[in-house]
């Protein structure tokens, strides 16, 4: 189930101190908030540790929640917070700023590849989407959230300016640059990838 499509009830029966409303809220946010802690850290083993956060601080705070019809945007908002927090205590913000970017098709980003057909190009894959997650990591926290939660997601502006709690044009400077830094990375990669996929 969607995170859109809880019952406001259940909710209201978790603010109430009910136990098993609350586990029926986890069982039916758990697979998509992961999703969307997994998009944003890019790691498995850094979103799990984000994910149990998170869990825990629903459990705790969801009493604050004034407006149920806002639970979508308030999850979203403590995700968002909670990702930064560990981010800055891991110290992964550091970046270099880089040069105008290139230009890319969409079709042509690693994400939209075929699968390998042998163990050689599977591993070769594998080290470029790593190096891929390092590069989105590497980008400065807003521009790196803006950009996945509008590209990934599928958010719109107004969506990701009210999770961000920054105005739309913010949000829009920052998908641009994020965007820009990330083509002037990607741009070799998949340059690397069509030569494997010719081999």
């Amino acid at each position: 189930m969607s995170i859109y499509e809880i019952d406001p009830q259940i909710i209201k029966r978790c603010q109430a101190g009910d136990a098993q409303a609350f586990e029926s809220l986890y069982d039916s946010v758990k697979d998509d908030l992961f999703r969307f802690i997994f998009s944003l850290m890019r790691n498995h083993d850094d979103a799990e540790e984000v994910f149990q956060e998170c869990a825990m601080r629903i459990f705790r705070h969801i009493g604050s929640l004034n407006d149920v019809s806002r639970f979508p945007h308030w999850i979203y908002r403590l995700v968002v917070n909670q990702c930064n927090t560990y981010r800055s205590r891991r110290n992964r913000n550091a970046y270099t700023p880089l040069e105008e970017a290139i230009e890319v098709k969409p079709e042509d980003y690693v994400f939209h590849g075929s699968a390998p057909d042998n163990p050689r190009r599977a591993l070769m894959r594998k080290e470029m989407m790593q190096n891929i997650n390092k590069h989105i990591n590497a980008l400065p926290s807003k521009q790196r959230i803006a950009v996945l939660l509008f590209d990934v997601e599928g958010m719109s502006i107004k969506e990701v300016s009210e999770y961000l709690g920054s105005s739309e044009g913010a949000v829009k400077f920052n998908i641009h640059e994020g965007r820009k830094k990330l083509r002037e990375l990607l741009g070799p990669l998949v340059a690397n990838l069509r030569k494997i996929g010719e081999k």
